[in-house]
C-alpha cells in the first residue's frame, strides 16, 4: 500500500554511534519534494539524534494503512491528510495542550484552523493552503469584448459573461464544470451554503437540501443546459479533462486552486492567465469558497507525541513554508508569509483574499452522507442530469438515514 521515500543515515560518518530516535511520517505521494526533503534534513540538523524515516502512499489509502497500524500497535507518528477527517473516524489524538503553548489560532487563516478542528479540540497542525478560485484566460476576454471579472462579481454577472464567451457552434464556451465534489462544495460556499455542521459532540447536522445547497446546483446545470458549461464527461471526469479544456482556449473560466496555476504558466507560457474571487449568489459581499491543502496530524498510540508537533511546526515555519509557495505553488497557511513580496503578485493577492473566506468540506468526515452527496452531485452534473431539488432532497434523505443507529 505504502512505499519507503526517505530515512537518513543512522550515525554521521565516522563518528561514534548515538542514541537514535525514529520518527515515522507518512506523506501523500505528491509531497515527497526536494523542499520537503531539505525541510527534513534541517529538522534532523536541530535534532542530531532524531531520523526521520518517511512513508508515502495514495491519498487514498492513507486512512486504510493508519487504521491497520493502530490495530497492529505500531502507526506512524505524523501523518499527512485532514486532522478533522482523522478525529471524526477516532484514528487521532487531540493535541490541546501542545497548541497552548506554542500556537495560536489567530496566526492562521481560520478555515486551516477548521481543518485541524472536531467538537471544538485541536488534532494536528496546518500544512498547507489553497482556495477555489476562477482562473480566467484574459486574451480570450479582450477578444470577445467582455470586461475582466471584479471583486463583487455575482452570479447573474458571471452567467452573462459565460455567455457572451460562448461561440454560436458550442466549440467554446465560458466554464468547464468537472464532478469534483470539492469543486462543487466551493460554488454552495460561493452561494452561502453548507453541507453539513459538526455539533460540540462531533455528530452531523446535515444540510444537503437547503436553498443555498439547492441554488447552487442548479446554477451550475443551468449553465450546462445553456450551452454556456462544458458537462463532465463521464462520472470520472475531474480536474484533468477542466485542465486541458482551459488550456487549449476551448473554455475562458476553469475554476481551481494556484496547482493550477502553476501548471498553466509552466505548459502554455506567453497566455496572459489571470486570478479572481469566486462569484456571489445569495452570499454577503464576500463569496465564500472551499478550502484546499491539508493538514498533518498524530496518531492514536503514537509513540513520539511532543516530537512529533515539533516536526509538524518546523515544516510550517515561514522559510519553508515560502519555499513551497515559490517552487510547488503550496500556500502558506499563515497570513503574515504573505507580506513577502513574492505574494505582491496581483493573481496570488486574489488567493489571499479568497482564503479568508474558504472553508473545508467537513462532510468528508462523514463516509455514507459524503458518498450520497458525490451521488447526487454526478447525477445533476452529468448529461441529462437529474432535477437538482429531488437529488439533493433525496441524498439529505439517505445520508440522514446512514446516521441514524
Amino acid at each position: 500500500m505504502l512505499c519507503f521515500a526517505l530515512t537518513a543515515a543512522a550515525c554521521s560518518a565516522g563518528g561514534p554511534e548515538q542514541p537514535t530516535t525514529l520518527l515515522r511520517v507518512l506523506m501523500t505521494d505528491d509531497w515527497v519534494t526536494v523542499p520537503f526533503v531539505d525541510a527534513v534534513r534541517s529538522f534532523e540538523r536541530q535534532h542530531p539524534t532524531v531520523r526521520v524515516v518517511i512513508e508515502k502512499g495514495p491519498i487514498s489509502l492513507l486512512t486504510d494503512a493508519v487504521r491497520a497500524a493502530i490495530g497492529s500497535g505500531a502507526p506512524p507518528d505524523v501523518v499527512q491528510g485532514h486532522a478533522f477527517s482523522a478525529a471524526g473516524q477516532g484514528l487521532a489524538q487531540p493535541l490541546d495542550d501542545l497548541w497552548a503553548g506554542h500556537l495560536d489560532d489567530a496566526e492562521f487563516f481560520p478555515g486551516a484552523v477548521e481543518d485541524v478542528t472536531w467538537a471544538g479540540r485541536r488534532y494536528g497542525v496546518p500544512l498547507d493552503t489553497n482556495a477555489l478560485v476562477l482562473l480566467y484566460n484574459a486574451d480570450l476576454l479582450r477578444a470577445a469584448g467582455v470586461p475582466e471579472p471584479g471583486p463583487d462579481m455575482t452570479f447573474a454577472q458571471f452567467e452573462a459573461m459565460v455567455k457572451a464567451l460562448t461561440t454560436p457552434d458550442g466549440r467554446r464556451r465560458g466554464l468547464v464544470v468537472p464532478t469534483s465534489t470539492w469543486w462543487a462544495y466551493g460554488w454552495i460556499r460561493a452561494n452561502g451554503g453548507e453541507t453539513v455542521d459538526v455539533n460540540p459532540d462531533g455528530t452531523a447536522h446535515l444540510s444537503l437540501d437547503t436553498p443555498e445547497v439547492v441554488g447552487a446546483m442548479s446554477y451550475l446545470r443551468g449553465l450546462i443546459d445553456k450551452g454556456y458549461a462544458f458537462p463532465p464527461r463521464a462520472a470520472d471526469s475531474h480536474s484533468g479533462d477542466a485542465v486541458a479544456l482551459f488550456a487549449n482556449g476551448s473554455v475562458a473560466f476553469h475554476a481551481s486552486g494556484s496547482w493550477d496555476l502553476v501548471t498553466l504558466r509552466h505548459v502554455v507560457p506567453g497566455t496572459n492567465w489571470r486570478v479572481a474571487l469566486m462569484p456571489r449568489g445569495l452570499a454577503g459581499p464576500s463569496a465564500g469558497s472551499a478550502l484546499g491543502g491539508s493538514s498533518m496530524w498524530v496518531p492514536r498510540q503514537a509513540e513520539h507525541r511532543e516530537l512529533a508537533f515539533e516536526f509538524m511546526t518546523h515544516l510550517i515555519a515561514d522559510d519553508n513554508a515560502l519555499r513551497l509557495a515559490k517552487e510547488e505553488g503550496r500556500l502558506p497557511v499563515r497570513p503574515r508569509v504573505f507580506e513577502d513580496p513574492f505574494f505582491a503578485d496581483r493573481d496570488l493577492q486574489v488567493f489571499l483574499e479568497q482564503l479568508r473566506t474558504a472553508r473545508p468540506p467537513k462532510l468528508g468526515a462523514f463516509d455514507r452522507p459524503a458518498e450520497e452527496f458525490t451521488s447526487a452531485v454526478e447525477d445533476i452534473l452529468l448529461p441529462g442530469g437529474a432535477d437538482p431539488q429531488v437529488a439533493m432532497h433525496d441524498a439529505q434523505e439517505r445520508a440522514l438515514a446512514s446516521l441514524r443507529p
